[in-house]
């Protein structure tokens, strides 16, 4: 798309320039101004129109670095979430670059589609690093960027030296200005820059960011010609609740063995609260993972393959005692957390059986421990019934074992894809289970269809709240969500949450070759949280640290809520409307830390639409309550905590039913009695620390 630069005129206008220069060498990523269009090779199989070519580092010292960059350059554009680097020609004084870098917003590479927002607008940098030993800087935009579109990097002469002299213009970069090099991309780059005459710029780059929603796009439409094929088990499809003691469910947990976990929900209390019975069945999904857990990169200009192999997918629906409306109950898809599976959290959100909904759940893959998995209902009457409900865990590492999320995240060496597959996979299941509800589904066999395909909303708590981000903003039918405690980009949590940090983030660093381990068996990258003052590199194997989880992200991109989250609202891909979303978190999560969520809800700009769960006033109040309030959705912890879900629970279900434009429903009646204060609100500012 863009003839190269000659680097032999860049090294001689180099030579010549005095003062302290933006670096120009667009070809090398460490000096930059970086990203830049010229690292990209012209592809008309994608969305774009370009594809990613990064230069290969040495692949005997870095295998890992080199891995990745293989998978970087299959993408069809930069990280939304772009982090730029800028390079001078001696020190500068970092407390004037937020003054003196920017980004612009270009043209959109895709036409039809909603702007985010118009061309010329300027965003502001945050989370800026500057290394004095390489005079660097890295910084990343104070908004989520558009996908599939054109960015400027803009350096100013508001950047000073140690003097207080402005920094100058590289001569190479003067000559792609003045169209002596560079071809098409530096007489694109010239005009830009000759719109910004306000500015007296001294250094710049173009680039396009990669399409986040064509996967999503593409797999929906693939799946259209798979039948949901929904089969109701041939015994015991529907089981009443009237008569329930209790539920436990047999849990594969290895080859030969087997966990029995007892739901602590009383049938007792289901039935009190308006939940009538629970059916069962399956639906046939496409498996668009292969062997490796993975879903390969492909073209995003090109129809999907769709995939020859197909998973079963078993689910359940809890239904009401109220009698069934004509079109059926209103649907509440449930999407569990990490670790949990269709029998845990969403056997809580049942309860919303008692407001008219019929809730369904499914597990996530890699999830809900294995195949031979069974529920048993024990009966008042002293009777028994045994029903499958196959999990779809995994032994990945060939120990025996089935654990609870074992074959949802991958962080093998040069593949730390994370959960961005796994949630892919589970996003296009549920698309599939949706198709069948729309189709009509008989639960009980009575000859009707007992869902309205025409109302169907969704309750995501934490890995849920991801899946949730994704299926809403990709789903047209999905009407309304509630996202409960929900990450916004995984390297944030791997970085800083004090559950997860130890576990995968360390394993990621780990996993690489050579390790990034830089604080013996942990790691610290030293990364800034948004609006901090300008931090000064000094901690050694940060660099290449913030580089890894850098291409981690980039990586990640595909399946990110923060980045598909302008399209519930702000910016909605073609035929799906508006939704309506209400965002819950916990002040001093310790799982998803406060910035992950905080960037979620921002880039989806509905901070109006969030509530915030004042966690230490509750623990002010009352000691016993958990120290991490991550799961406070459902009632862990001492009895208190049962009003705080319940609370919660009411409030999403208030939500959903609520009429579009009406604030977060105020559920501190039910609280205030206990804890004597407000637990309860709409932050005036989203919290950005841990």
């Amino acid at each position: 798309m863009y003839r190269r630069i000659s680097l032999v005129l860049l090294t001689g206008f180099a030579l010549h320039a005095a003062g302290v220069r933006v670096e120009f060498n667009p070809y090398r990523p460490g000096v930059g101004p970086f990203p830049s269009d010229l690292l990209t090779v012209a592809d008309e199989r994608q969305r774009t129109g370009v594809r990613v070519n990064l230069p290969a580092p040495d692949c005997t010292a870095a295998p890992s670095d080199c891995a990745e960059i293989r998978q970087l350059n299959l993408l069809d554009g930069f990280n939304p979430n772009t982090r730029l680097t800028v390079r001078f020609s001696g020190p500068i004084n970092p407390d004037t670059l937020r003054d003196g870098i920017f980004f612009v917003y270009a043209d959109q590479r895709v036409p039809g589609r909603f702007a985010l927002e118009p061309e010329g607008r300027v965003i502001p940098i945050n989370q800026v690093i500057y290394d004095p030993a390489t005079y660097t800087v890295t910084a990343k935009p104070d908004a989520i960027l558009e996908g599939s579109r054109r960015y400027l990097i803009v350096v100013t002469t508001g950047v000073r030296d140690v003097r207080g002299d402005p920094v100058e213009r590289d001569e190479g970069f003067q000559a792609c200005l003045d169209r002596q090099v560079g071809g098409d991309y530096c007489a694109i780059l010239s005009r830009r820059v000759g719109a910004l005459s306000r500015y007296r710029v001294a250094g710049a780059s173009l680039y396009t960011t990669l399409s986040t929603s064509a996967w999503f796009e593409q797999a929906r439409t693939a799946i259209e010609g798979i039948s949901p094929d929904f089969r109701r088990p041939e015994a015991n499809a529907v089981i009443d609740l009237a008569k329930l003691g209790r539920l436990t469910i047999h849990q594969q947990t290895g080859a030969s063995r087997f966990d029995d976990f007892v739901l602590p929900l009383p049938g007792l209390i289901l039935s009190q609260n308006g939940v009538g019975r629970v059916a069962f069945g399956t639906i046939r999904t496409p498996r668009f993972l292969n062997a490796g857990l993975t879903i390969p990169l492909a073209p995003t200009g090109t129809a999907l393959t769709t995939p020859a192999e197909a998973l079963d997918l078993p689910f359940h629906v809890w239904l009401p005692q109220t009698a069934k409306p004509a079109n059926g109950y209103p649907v509440l898809l449930a999407l569990h957390g990490f670790n949990d599976s269709q029998w845990g959290e969403p056997s809580f959100v049942a309860l919303a059986a008692g407001s008219g909904f019929a809730v369904a759940a499914a597990s996530t893959f890699g999830h809900g421990y294995g195949p031979r998995t069974t529920v048993r209902f024990s009966m008042t009457d002293g009777t028994t019934i045994e029903v499958p409900s196959p999990g779809r865990g995994l032994d990945i590492d060939g120990d025996g074992r089935i654990g609870s999320a074992e074959g949802c995240v991958v962080l093998g060496p040069g593949q730390p894809t994370g959960f961005r597959d796994c949630a892919r996979q589970t996003v296009i299941d549920w698309m599939q289970l949706v198709r069948a509800i729309q189709a009509g589904m008989d639960l009980d066999g009575d000859g009707g269809a007992d869902l309205d395909s025409t109302r169907i909303s969704l309750l995501g708590q934490s890995l849920g709240g991801a899946l949730g981000t994704l299926l809403a903003a990709t789903a047209p039918s999905i009407g309304s969500a509630v996202l409960n405690v929900p990450p916004g980009a995984e390297v944030d949590t791997f970085r800083w949450s004090p559950v997860f940090h130890p576990v995968f983030g360390v394993a990621a660093v780990s996993n690489r070759q050579p390790s990034l381990l830089n604080q013996g068996a942990d790691f610290d990258d030293d990364m800034p949280f948004p609006w901090e003052a300008v931090r000064i590199r000094t901690l050694p194997g940060a660099a290449q640290l913030q580089d890894f989880f850098e291409r981690s992200e980039w990586l990640s991109a595909l399946a990110t809520p923060t980045f598909l989250a302008p399209y519930l609202k702000q910016a909605t891909l073609p035929g799906s409307p508006i939704k309506r979303v209400l965002f819950q978190f916990a002040l001093g999560d310790k799982t998803v830390p406060n910035p992950s969520t905080s960037a979620l809800i921002r880039a989806a700009n509905l901070r109006e639409q969030s509530t915030l769960y004042r966690a230490d006033l509750a623990k002010a109040a009352v000691p016993s309550m958990l120290d991490d309030p991550h799961s406070y959705l459902v009632p862990l912890g001492p009895p208190q905590s049962l009003f705080v879900s319940i609370a919660t629970l009411q409030q999403a279900i208030l939500f959903l039913q609520s009429p579009a434009g009406v604030p977060p429903p105020d559920v501190n009646s039910v609280v205030r009695p206990i804890f004597g204060a407000d637990l309860f609100e709409t932050p005036a500012t989203l919290p950005e620390r841990p």
